[in-house]
């Protein structure tokens, strides 16, 4: 997903083991919390109410339009799917009791658990899981969440407790586009067929809280959903608060206004917050990346000596020291570093520093006039405060060599989410995983008509997705996986330059949020409680 990113969708998946990454303020305050501060605001409130700050923008609460990592984190607490990660990064059966295959993966046959309800009392069937599949095809938002089901031909129920899912190519690993939120299941009666639920109208659905109300920037009051059919929530009221600056949120979290924090303080707020009395930087294995996307069908990224000659030139050690002070580490690959697959791919080809004497040679050798002149977009609140630094490192190093004349241009994430490349040549964005596996870091990005609309197609590709779905076995998988990364670094439709870890902050009466920071990179307020 979009997860969007922050800071630091959008896992990819399992256990990441030792991360190269360099974290050298978060990881040294892990824990370090001290206990002291005087209680006041959320700190004196209720234990059964939990107050969460973020500086995200939620875009859209209906599932099928939800593509960016701040919707998510709303969605995730209130919608289900068949298949999730409720308890870690390892899935688990959620809404169906599992799912079999056929011999030829083409066909899955899943049983749903009975006596699940909708927050509103309704009773949740096979009606309702075809009628939320089939609506995000039809509906095909701009967001782009339609693209985890390219390879969904059909749904039918078989009785009321079965679905029936017939695939267009073999794939083993439907069950995790199943717990993503593409699967998220809505009432049939409430969410309409060809169109997206407001904001502003209820919002339904299985999960453990229930939506009290929605106020866009300001803020959102959920409660435990009475009609949940699994475990009460350890707290049984959620707010979370928008805020927009990071330093307002750091003084709300230091003041006891708020509990928590998750997603996105800067880099020096993180390392302030970890000396604070009272309060705790919490860190898990984190496989948010972030990258530079080009729309390979416009000059001047159409010619691919350019988009090569840019990645000859990216700063990743620069972003990753300069801006990030060592809290993330350069990413040589769109598949994050720990992931089984991963391979450093753009190390191999372009180098692990700027090389400019190669950039200008491809240019040179492709016949391309310097310097080359081009609007970069980024998109200032959305991924935290510290994306003006890292994107004017980028021009940096680009203008410096000679052989670019780059021109940033930002837009807030409402607009830049919707615009893409439809409208952008060059362009800023982040990934939260939708599971944590490498399939999530290639699929969604190099398949033909992919979610960041940049044009890019290829026949080889496409054929490596398939193999990749079909494979009998995780090391024939995987061995496709590293050829997608191969071939993504010689087309290079886009270029990933670094990698962060899953951070929250929170007050030291505060527990259980080291129990959601994994692999999944999901934040599962139901997991946390307040003495």
């Amino acid at each position: 997903m979009e997860k969007g990113e922050s800071m630091t969708r959008g896992t990819k998946r399992w256990r990441l083991g030792a991360l190269t990454a360099a974290v050298t303020i978060v990881m040294g305050v892990i824990g370090a919390g001290v206990g002291g501060a005087a209680r006041s605001g959320a700190d004196s409130a209720s234990a059964t109410t939990l107050i969460d700050g973020t500086t995200g923008t939620v875009v859209n609460i209906d599932p099928a339009n939800e593509y960016d990592f701040d919707s998510f984190t709303l969605d995730l607490p209130l919608f289900q799917g068949l298949y999730g990660f409720p308890h870690g990064a390892k899935i688990q059966p959620v809404l169906a009791t599992g799912c079999k295959a056929s011999a030829n993966l083409k066909t899955w046959t899943c049983a749903l658990r009975k006596g699940v309800k909708f927050s509103d009392g309704s009773p949740m069937t096979s009606a309702d899981v075809k009628w939320s599949f089939d609506r995000v095809n039809k509906i095909k938002g701009d967001q782009g969440i339609y693209t985890l089901l390219s390879n969904l031909k059909s749904v039918s129920t078989k009785g009321t407790y079965g679905v029936v899912f017939k695939l267009k190519a073999s794939q083993s690993t439907w069950p995790l586009i199943l717990a993503t939120n593409a699967g998220f299941v809505v009432e049939k009666n409430l969410y309409p067929f060809s169109k997206i639920r407001a904001n502003s109208e209820s919002q339904v659905g299985t999960g453990p809280y229930k939506l009290v109300k929605f106020t866009p920037g300001q803020q959102a009051v959920l409660q435990a959903n009475p009609n949940y059919w699994g475990p009460q929530p350890k707290t049984s009221n959620l707010i979370i608060n928008y805020f927009s600056k990071s330093s307002t949120m750091k003084l709300a979290l230091q003041r006891g206004e708020i509990d928590m924090a998750f997603q996105t303080f800067t880099p020096t707020e993180y390392a302030s917050l970890a000396k604070a009395k009272g309060i705790t930087v919490h860190a898990g294995n984190g496989t948010v990346i972030r990258y530079m996307v080009f729309n390979v069908t416009r000059p001047p990224f159409n010619n691919v000596a350019v988009r090569k000659a840019l990645a000859y030139l990216m700063p990743r050690q620069a972003i990753a020291t300069r801006v990030y002070h060592g809290t993330v580490s350069p990413l040589y690959s769109q598949v994050p570093a720990g992931l089984p697959g991963h391979i450093d791919i753009f190390a191999t080809t372009y180098g692990r520093t700027p090389n400019v004497a190669k950039a200008r040679a491809v240019l040179k050798a492709a016949g391309v006039t310097t310097p080359v002149k081009t609007d970069i977009w980024w998109t200032p609140s959305h991924y935290g405060d510290a994306s003006a630094d890292e994107y004017a490192e980028v021009q940096r190093a680009l203008n410096s060599s000679g052989l670019f004349k780059v021109t940033l241009k930002s837009a807030e994430w409402a607009q830049y989410s919707g615009a893409l490349g439809r409208t952008y040549n060059a362009f800023q964005l982040g990934w939260f995983p939708d599971y944590p596996d490498a399939e999530d870091y290639i699929v969604p990005f190099f398949q033909t008509d992919n979610f960041t609309s940049n044009g890019y197609s290829d026949p080889k590709m496409t054929a490596l997705i398939n193999k990749e779905h079909a494979a009998p076995t995780t090391a024939a998988r995987l061995a496709a996986i590293r050829q997608a990364q191969v071939l993504s670094a010689k087309d290079v439709p886009i270029v990933p330059y670094w990698q962060g870890k899953m951070i929250a902050v929170s007050r030291n009466n505060v527990q259980g949020v080291n129990r959601t920071l994994d692999a999944a990179y999901q934040m599962r307020f139901w997991l946390i409680s307040k003495s």
